[in-house]
């Protein structure tokens, strides 16, 4: 009876991670970081375990910092991009384990005092920089205009204030510029990618339906 019980315990312990990735989630991840990928060296790139680890790490993330696993599709598709590149073995989100770029999250969520000024200080920042493609103040302007997307839940200022770390440890303006709009996409689910305006909202949506990502003005 001990070992029945153990037996069970484990299993309901090991639940999450075998839990099933929705079929409309599971093939929008490729289409819409294969969009973000093209004409990059990525787009080559076989697709292999990035949508089973990257649905794992999302959950991992979510239960951390907020004592559920019922994750978004923004969370799905940043963390399974994170899994494509750099890489995400032994649950790493750059390089580090989740755990650690979480207390830096939470740091400086800290120091930002609130959503919403986070969200308009990542804004302004991204305004500033020098991107060639015009595309940072583009979607520093277009993103402001409704705040409430990325501050109104506290799920999704989390992966703003990560997404603002990501970005500032990437190398020149430009590559922070492409690094913190490639991934605000998945929030705010319109925007401009270099020279492109891309809407994903309603790339999940159509059930038993090739996912679409959509072409904006």
């Amino acid at each position: 009876m001990r070992h029945v019980l153990a037996a069970l315990l484990l299993m309901f312990a090991m639940a999450p991670a075998r839990a099933q990735i929705p079929k409309e989630w599971e093939a929008a991840a490729p289409a819409v970081i294969g969009e973000l990928e093209r004409s990059t060296p990525l787009e080559a790139k076989p697709w292999t375990t990035e949508i089973r680890a990257g649905w794992n790490l999302a959950r991992q993330w979510r239960q951390h910092n907020n004592g559920n696993v019922e994750i978004t599709l923004a969370e799905y598709l940043t963390f399974t991009a994170l899994c494509r590149d750099p890489g995400c073995g032994g649950s790493t989100i750059a390089g580090k384990p989740y755990t650690v770029m979480a207390q830096e999250m939470k740091k400086l969520r800290a120091e930002q005092g609130d959503s919403y000024p986070l969200v308009a200080n990542v804004h302004a920042w991204l305004a500033k920089l020098d991107d060639p493609t015009g595309a940072a103040a583009k979607d520093a302007a277009l993103w402001s205009k409704d705040p409430d997307k990325a501050a109104s839940d506290k799920e999704m200022a989390d992966l703003y204030a990560l997404y603002w770390i990501l970005a500032r440890s990437a190398g020149t303006p430009a590559d922070q510029a492409a690094t913190f709009t490639h991934f605000a996409l998945f929030v705010q689910e319109k925007g401009w990618i270099g020279t492109r305006c891309l809407d994903i909202a309603k790339v999940a949506t159509v059930i038993d339906a090739p996912p679409k990502v959509e072409t904006c003005q």
